[in-house]
């Protein structure tokens, strides 16, 4: 059985369209990838309304910040640390029953104070410098990128 010409032709072009789709879609996949949490400083705003739901030594998690806040119960500081694991970027959850951050994704642990305990994680959480004016909470810092 012959393929005409113009099949032929049809499909050659209809290949290479999609190979270009398929060339265009990898590229910018590993473009976002290459930039994700680029390591540029970040302000991070809330009420401080939020504040007044602190328990000393219990984070609570602030998603419009990315972070998570708590107060430490030896000298009422506060303390803000990122709310994403260092090692592929996935956001921890607090459990309160072993005192430990848990990253659901590939089981790193780390301390209150941000240290890891488990990894595959090798840096601890990024801290926030923490500045309250006017009823606005501001977080600055340098996230830095997954390990």
């Amino acid at each position: 059985m012959m393929v005409s010409h113009e099949k032929r032709s049809f499909l050659t072009t209809m290949v290479k369209w999609i190979l270009g789709a398929v060339g265009i879609s990898i590229a910018g996949g590993i473009g976002l990838f290459a930039s994700f949490n680029s390591g540029e400083k970040k302000t991070r705003e809330f009420s401080e309304e939020m504040l007044r739901k602190l328990v000393p030594d219990a984070p609570l998690h602030v998603p419009e910040a990315s972070a998570w806040i708590y107060r430490k119960s030896s000298d009422s500081s506060l303390v803000a640390l990122e709310d994403r694991c260092t090692h592929l970027g996935c956001r921890q959850k607090w459990n309160p029953e072993r005192n430990l951050f848990e990253c659901p994704c590939h089981g790193s642990e780390f301390d209150l104070s941000g240290d890891v305990k488990r990894g595959p994680a090798s840096r601890a959480l990024p801290k926030f410098h923490l500045i309250v004016e006017n009823g606005t909470v501001r977080l600055t810092g340098f996230p830095q990128k997954p390990s």
